[in-house]
C-alpha cells in the first residue's frame, strides 16, 4: 500500500476549511501511518482512509499550533481582558515567553521518577509557543507519549501516554463491555503517581471525585478519571484542579492541571458566569494551534460536561460549549428566543466585555445569537460573537474571535479609495463561466439540471451574498482586487491567465477490464514492468470506481483507476524517480498538455489551467512533483460540472525527468451537455449593475486576509454585501437573462 498516495487522496476529499491550516508534523505522519498499517490487510478503501485522517487530525491537535499571534493579556477594568487579546507588540512578548529557563530534560525528570519506563525514551521538542513547549517521548521511531511543560518554571502542564491497543474497541462497544479498575483501585494508583511525581506538593491536593470518562476520538476511549483540588487553610482554591486518568491496565494514561493563568482566567469569568463551578473536574487538557483545549465535568450546578478553547497560556477564552449528556437523544433544554434571548445575551456581554460590549451589534436585528464588531460605524469582519442561552438563562454556547486590535491600528476611512474606483475594479474582473448542471432558484427560476452561462467575479468559489474577505476583496487602499484559493488550493482567479488550450480528445475512453490490460497500459505509458506478487484490486465506493494496483520496491503506488462498470480509464500513475528538482515549469506544463488529450472525456475540446502545484519534498498533502490541474473550457470560458468549483483533470510531472507520472479525472459525472451560446448575452456592464443591485459593495475592516490568514493590523476593503435574505446563498448572474441566480 502506498500510504503517501492514500493520505493525499484523503486530504483532497476532506473539507478544505477544516484542514486548511493543518501542518503535518512528523508525529502526525507516524500516527496516520500507524492507523493505516493496522488496517492494511482489511481491504479498507478511501472511506476508511478519510476517517483515519480525520481521527488523527483530532488526536494530534496536541502538536499543531501556530506561533506568534497571542501575546500577554493587557490589564483593564472590565472582563474584556478575559476574553480577547491584543495583537500589539506580539513579537517581543512571544520572544520573552519562549526564552527557555528550564530544559526539557530537567522538566521531565519527575515524570521519569514516577514512571520508570519513560527513562529509556528520547525527547523530541516539537514546538514552543506562549511559554509552553510541546514534547514527544520517542521509543525508536515510535511516539509513546506527549508532554507539555512551562519553559519558565518547568511545571508539567499535561502528559499523555499514547494508546497501545492493537485494534479499536468493537464498533458497538459500551462502557459495560470494558473492564475498568474500580474507583478505589484507580484512586490508589493516582495517589501513588502523584506522591512520586509531585512529592510534598501532592499533600496539598484533596481528592475531589472519580468518574468514568469516555472520549471516542482517542485510541483508548475509556478511563477512570481521578480529579483533585488544592486546599489552603482548609478551603479549596478556586479552579486549582489537577487530574490523573487510569486505564484498563491500572496504569497512568494522562495527567493534567490548570495552571495559575488558567485559574485566574476562569475566576474572572465567574462574574459573567456565576454558575461556573470553582471545583469542576478536569477530564482533558490538550494543546491546539492557538493555545489549549479543555474538557471539564461538573462545570455548573446541573453537573454538565463542557469543552473550552483557551488562547495562549490562559490569556483569553475563545469558546465554551456545554456538551449533551446523551448525543443520541433530543436535548432536554429549550433555547431562549426573541426578546428573552436578547436580554440574556446583552446582560452576559455587558458583564463579560464591559464598555467594549457597545461595539458589538446584532448581525440581524430580528435574530439573537450573532454579534458583529463595529469600529466607528464600519463592520470588522471575522470579529464576531456567537452565543446560545436556554430559557433558564444558562449559557450553552459561546465563541468569539480571540484577536482584537488597538484603536490606533485601524486606518481612517478617509484613506479609502472611492466606491466608484472599487466598482471599476470589480467590472474588470467580472468573468463568464459555464455550469453544466445547476439546481437553482431566483427571480427567474432556473430549471433543475439545466446548464447555465453566468457572470461571476470569482470562478474558483461559490459567491455568497455577503463576502467575508477570505475569498476575494478589493483593497480600499490600493483599489486592487485580491483573490484567495478555492477547494484544495484551486487558483483560477489568482492565476488570471484566461488562456484556453485546444484539446484533440479521443473518440472513446481508453478501456481496461482486466489485470492483464492494466499491466499492459502501465508498460505502454511508463515503461514499467510490475511485480505481480504485490498486485491487488481495490473497489472505490466513490462513483463506482476500482483500481488495479501494484507496488514498486519502495512500496510506492503503481496503478490504473477505472469506472468499474465500463472499464473507462480515469486515473493512472507511477512514483517519481528521485527527489531532484531540475525541470522548469514551462517544460512540465508542455508535457501535461501533450499527455492530457489521451485521457480527457471524449468531446472535450478545450481546457484552462486552474491550479499549479510547485515541486519539492514529498509530504502527506503533495507528492512533491509538478502538478497541473485544469478546468474544461468552451470558447475560452471555463466549464464546471456544478456550482461547487473543482478541477476536471490533473496531470503530474516528475521534476527530475520531465516525464508524466500521473493522471487523474476528478469529475463525478462524465456527461457533457449542450451549453448555451455565448453570442447572445447581456454585457458585462449590465451584469455588474445587476450584481451591485443585490450585492452592493460595502466598506469593511478585515482581520483576516484571503485564505483566512491573520493580518498584522485591520485592512480597509470593499466586499459584496447583500441583504439578509441572500447573505448565505450562492449568487451569480445569468448571462442570458441578466437576472440573478440565487441558491
Amino acid at each position: 500500500m502506498d500510504v503517501d498516495k492514500q493520505i493525499r487522496e484523503a486530504v483532497r476529499n476532506g473539507s478544505q476549511e477544516s484542514i486548511e491550516e493543518v501542518r503535518f508534523t512528523k508525529e502526525m505522519e507516524l500516527r496516520i501511518r500507524g492507523a493505516i498499517a493496522q488496517n492494511k490487510h482489511k481491504n479498507r478503501n478511501r472511506i476508511f482512509m478519510a476517517g483515519s485522517l480525520a481521527a488523527c487530525l483530532a488526536v494530534t491537535a496536541v502538536g499543531m499550533h501556530q506561533q506568534g499571534w497571542f501575546p500577554q493579556m493587557p490589564s483593564g477594568k472590565n472582563l474584556a481582558s478575559a476574553v480577547a487579546t491584543t495583537a500589539t507588540d506580539k513579537k517581543n512578548t512571544e520572544a520573552k515567553q519562549n526564552s527557555v529557563k528550564v530544559s526539557a530534560e530537567e522538566a521531565i525528570l519527575p515524570l521519569k521518577k514516577a514512571i520508570p519506563a519513560l527513562s529509556m525514551m528520547t525527547i523530541r521538542v516539537d514546538s514552543t509557543s506562549h511559554g509552553i513547549s510541546d514534547l514527544t517521548l520517542m521509543e525508536g521511531n515510535h511516539a509513546r507519549a506527549s508532554v507539555a511543560y512551562d519553559i519558565q518554571t518547568g511545571q508539567i502542564e499535561s502528559f499523555m501516554i499514547n494508546g497501545e491497543r492493537p485494534d479499536p474497541y468493537p464498533k458497538n462497544w459500551d462502557e459495560k463491555s470494558v473492564k475498568l479498575p474500580s474507583a478505589k483501585t484507580a484512586e490508589s494508583a493516582a495517589n501513588a503517581f502523584l506522591q512520586s511525581f509531585l512529592g510534598e506538593e501532592s499533600k496539598s491536593y484533596q481528592h475531589l471525585a472519580t468518574e468514568t470518562y469516555v472520549n471516542e476520538f482517542w485510541e483508548e476511549s475509556i478511563w477512570q478519571s481521578v480529579s483533585y483540588q488544592r486546599m489552603e487553610n482548609g478551603k479549596p482554591v478556586p479552579f486549582d484542579i489537577l487530574s490523573v486518568r487510569i486505564n484498563t491496565k491500572e496504569q497512568v494514561a494522562f495527567f493534567g492541571r490548570l495552571n495559575k493563568n488558567e485559574q485566574a482566567l476562569l475566576t474572572k469569568l465567574t462574574d459573567a458566569m456565576p454558575d461556573l463551578n470553582p471545583s469542576l473536574l478536569l477530564f482533558e487538557k490538550g494543546r491546539n494551534r492557538d493555545g489549549i483545549s479543555l474538557t471539564v465535568g461538573k462545570v455548573n450546578q446541573e453537573g454538565h460536561q463542557a469543552s473550552l478553547q483557551i488562547v495562549g497560556n490562559g490569556q483569553a477564552l475563545e469558546s465554551y460549549s456545554i456538551e449533551e449528556k446523551d448525543k443520541k437523544e433530543e436535548p432536554s433544554w429549550k433555547q431562549a428566543k426573541g426578546a428573552k434571548a436578547l436580554e440574556q445575551e446583552r446582560q452576559f456581554l455587558n458583564k463579560l466585555l464591559g464598555d467594549d460590549s457597545e461595539n458589538y451589534r446584532l448581525e440581524d436585528e430580528s435574530k439573537p445569537g450573532v454579534y458583529q464588531r463595529y469600529h466607528n460605524g464600519v463592520p470588522v469582519l471575522s470579529d464576531e460573537i456567537r452565543m446560545t442561552t436556554d430559557e433558564s438563562g444558562l449559557l450553552r454556547y459561546f465563541r468569539m474571535e480571540p484577536i482584537t486590535f488597538d484603536a490606533s491600528q485601524y486606518l481612517d476611512v478617509s484613506t479609502a479609495v472611492s466606491e466608484k474606483v472599487a466598482i471599476k475594479e470589480l467590472s474588470e474582473h467580472m468573468k463568464l463561466r459555464y455550469v453544466q448542471m445547476l439546481d437553482g432558484s431566483s427571480g427567474e427560476k432556473v430549471e433543475k439540471g439545466k446548464p447555465v452561462l453566468e457572470y461571476t467575479p470569482d470562478v474558483s468559489f461559490m459567491q455568497k451574498g455577503r463576502g467575508d474577505g477570505t475569498e476575494w476583496y478589493i483593497d480600499a487602499t490600493s483599489g486592487k482586487i485580491a483573490y484567495g484559493t478555492g477547494n484544495n488550493g484551486l487558483a483560477y482567479d489568482q492565476l488570471n491567465t484566461k488562456k484556453a488550450y485546444a484539446i484533440q480528445s479521443p473518440n472513446e475512453y481508453v478501456k481496461v477490464r482486466s489485470k492483464a490490460e492494466a499491466k499492459a497500459l502501465v508498460q505502454a505509458e511508463f515503461g514499467i514492468e510490475v511485480d505481480d506478487s504485490t498486485y491487488r484490486e481495490n473497489k472505490i465506493d466513490r462513483n463506482g470506481r476500482k483500481e488495479y494496483v501494484w507496488n514498486d520496491e519502495n512500496d510506492k503506488y503503481i496503478g490504473v483507476e477505472v469506472i468499474a462498470e465500463t472499464g473507462s480509464v480515469v486515473g493512472l500513475g507511477t512514483p517519481r524517480s528521485n527527489t531532484a528538482v531540475t525541470v522548469k515549469r514551462e517544460q512540465a506544463e508542455e508535457a501535461t498538455l501533450a499527455f492530457l488529450h489521451k485521457y480527457v472525456d471524449p468531446g472535450v475540446t478545450e481546457v484552462q489551467l486552474a491550479q499549479v502545484i510547485q515541486p519539492g519534498g514529498a509530504n502527506p498533502v503533495s507528492s512533491g512533483e509538478w502538478e497541473f490541474r485544469y478546468f474544461m473550457s468552451k470558447g475560452g470560458i471555463p466549464v464546471l460540472d456544478d456550482d461547487n468549483p473543482d478541477p476536471a483533470y490533473s496531470v503530474t510531472v516528475d521534476p527530475s525527468t520531465g516525464k508524466v507520472t500521473k493522471f487523474h479525472n476528478f469529475r463525478e459525472t462524465h456527461e457533457l451537455v449542450e451549453l448555451p451560446a455565448s453570442d447572445s448575452i447581456v454585457s458585462k456592464d449590465e451584469a455588474v449593475q445587476e450584481f451591485l443591485r443585490v450585492m452592493p459593495l460595502k466598506l469593511v475592516y478585515l482581520m483576516k486576509d484571503v485564505d483566512r490568514k491573520p493580518l498584522p493590523q485591520p485592512k480597509l476593503a470593499y466586499v459584496p454585501w447583500s441583504g439578509e435574505e441572500l447573505a448565505n446563498k450562492t449568487v451569480t448572474i445569468d448571462a442570458v437573462t441578466g437576472k440573478i441566480i440565487a441558491d
